[in-house]
């Protein structure tokens, strides 16, 4: 049977089966008719979101952060997409002229409970913090197993400026896997340096949804590929062997009824093995969001086909039954005008789109705001504003609304943000201004940094396996971190080549922690004050 011949089945909508499925046409000579993406959800994008109206207020769940230097399969993937808005450039050119023109040089990292903005240069580390990430730094990450944050460092890292900006910049949790925080500590080593300003970050135009996911489509829909939303994937049968080999996929779609679909000899299976937005469910300005923990559908998947081959398909458990450990709660408030925007403006010297992530340190959900550049939706227009922001702690009782944050609507989160800010002679007038605020609970949304064993992270093409391939932010990949847009492109990237037998090289992870100017930086940054 000839390449052009085979059908392709991805399981999950997301950025993986997006960027597995541009593979497939380009390097695996695929039909783009004969490629199928199946999806629960009416929308494709997975975690890369972004949605809404002005007249009912516009919602991200989160925001990926990208960086130029590292993400060198994200890249890859870009510079073969055409940009929807400019002629003849891809998303990547279009990406990073974007950048490049509106550069991050964040001037209010941290916030003191009196709205003082804090000077973070020096990292407030002790000669026992510094031994300790040293020590962690050449640790063998196979002795990591099932440690977390917490047991590895003492209690004065959990004060210091670098704990508040690397905790609240990529959402650990003192209970995270210190495992992960190693990678991260390596990876993304160039940041470290940088931190305090994060100048590394590099931005999209818009939300991910539209600067990314919406391109992707449309260069995958003039290719034919074939698109199943609202159908939901239930099962993968099996051989009768000791092989991995998936020969039909069990769905239930719109309508309620139950699909077989039969898996040819030569075709291939993507599974998107967990989804950290799972559950989620958005409030409103007088509504909080729900917390829904129940039976997340990807997990259910994961645990059913993993049970069918055991030691093989990884252990979704330490992910996927601990929601306590791994909600928090996030907003995105839409303004009538510019006016809360100007105040803050004022109030950090950071124009929209040139600051960062806004930590308020003693505030106890610990909530941190971010301002994109204006718009961040192109539905929005020159008259409508919006931010985003997300409290790490949200059981914890408001410092001024005096109620967990799980419990809170959109205004009393706003109520929260205005104090912290100190902007309470103007909370009448930026109240009037609010179009919605939207509060979002994500029960699983930290579930990849988990304490776990590292064989509970399945390889991306496990072994036996002929058409199977897991592409998620739960399958191993040697030196990548996770919670990137690059961990879900390197594993489709990974998936088709190991599968198809291509002589193709997948772009390998810059080792910069092994550079000599980046390690030298990384030790000023330790000592600095």
């Amino acid at each position: 049977m000839s390449k052009s011949n085979k059908h392709a089945y991805f399981v999950g909508g997301g950025l993986a089966s997006l960027a597995g499925a541009v593979y497939l046409l380009e390097d695996g000579e695929f039909k783009g008719e004969n490629i199928h993406i199946i999806e629960a959800l009416p929308i494709l994008g997975g975690s890369n979101d972004g949605a809404g109206t002005k007249k009912e207020g516009f919602i991200c769940r989160g925001g990926r952060m990208l960086n130029e230097e590292t993400y060198e399969n994200f890249w890859d993937l870009a510079n073969r997409i055409p940009s929807l808005e400019v002629p003849n450039i891809s998303v990547k050119d279009e990406i990073l002229a974007f950048d490049h023109a509106n550069p991050t040089q964040a001037k209010a990292r941290l916030i003191d409970k009196d709205g003082n903005i804090l000077p973070v240069t020096n990292m407030q580390f002790n000669t026992g913090d510094r031994m300790k990430m040293v020590k962690l730094f050449f640790a063998d990450e196979n002795d990591l197993d099932n440690i977390t944050i917490r047991d590895w460092f003492d209690d004065h890292f959990f004060t210091t400026n670098f704990w508040y900006m690397w905790q609240t910049t990529f959402a650990w949790q003192e209970w995270s896997s210190i495992f992960e925080f190693q990678r991260y500590m390596k990876r993304m080593l160039l940041e470290f340096s940088r931190i305090e300003t994060l100048e590394g970050v590099t931005r999209t135009p818009y939300n991910q949804y539209e600067s990314v996911i919406l391109p992707l489509k449309a260069f995958l829909d003039q290719h034919k590929v074939d698109f199943s939303l609202r159908k939901t994937v239930t099962d993968l049968d099996f051989a009768d062997d000791d092989g991995i080999t998936v020969t039909e996929i069990e769905c239930i779609n719109a309508e309620g009824n139950t699909e077989k679909i039969t898996v040819n000899e030569g075709d291939l299976v993507f599974f998107t093995n967990g989804c950290i937005t799972d559950n989620s469910n958005n409030g409103d300005y007088y509504t909080p969001a729900k917390y829904l923990p129940s039976n997340p559908p990807s997990f259910a998947l994961w645990r059913k086909i993993a049970n069918k081959k055991p030691g093989t398909l990884g252990n979704p458990d330490p992910f996927f039954t601990k929601p306590d450990e791994t909600k928090w709660y996030s907003f995105t408030p839409t303004f009538k005008g510019h006016n809360f925007l100007k105040l803050i403006e004022e109030y950090t010297g950071n124009k929209p789109g040139s600051g960062a992530l806004m930590t308020f340190k003693d505030s106890s959900w610990r909530m941190s705001i971010v301002v994109a550049a204006q718009p961040h939706f192109k539905a929005q227009g020159d008259d409508t504003t919006i931010l985003w922001g997300y409290g790490l702690y949200p059981d914890a009782v408001g410092d001024y609304v005096k109620k967990p944050m799980i419990d809170c609507t959109g205004e009393e989160i706003l109520t929260e943000l205005i104090h912290h800010l100190h902007f309470e002679k103007h909370e009448q007038e930026i109240k009037d201004s609010v179009i919605n605020v939207i509060p979002c609970m994500m029960p699983y949304i930290d579930a990849l940094f988990q304490p776990r064993a590292k064989k509970d992270r399945p390889a991306v093409v496990p072994e036996g396996s002929t058409n199977l391939a897991m592409i998620s932010q739960f399958v191993e990949i040697p030196e990548d971190m996770v919670f990137t847009e690059e961990y879900s492109v390197r594993a489709a990237r990974i998936a088709v080549y190991t599968l198809l037998g291509l002589d193709k090289k997948v772009t390998p992870v810059t080792e910069y922690w092994k550079k000599p100017d980046v390690l030298a930086k990384a030790i000023h940054t330790s000592y600095r004050n």
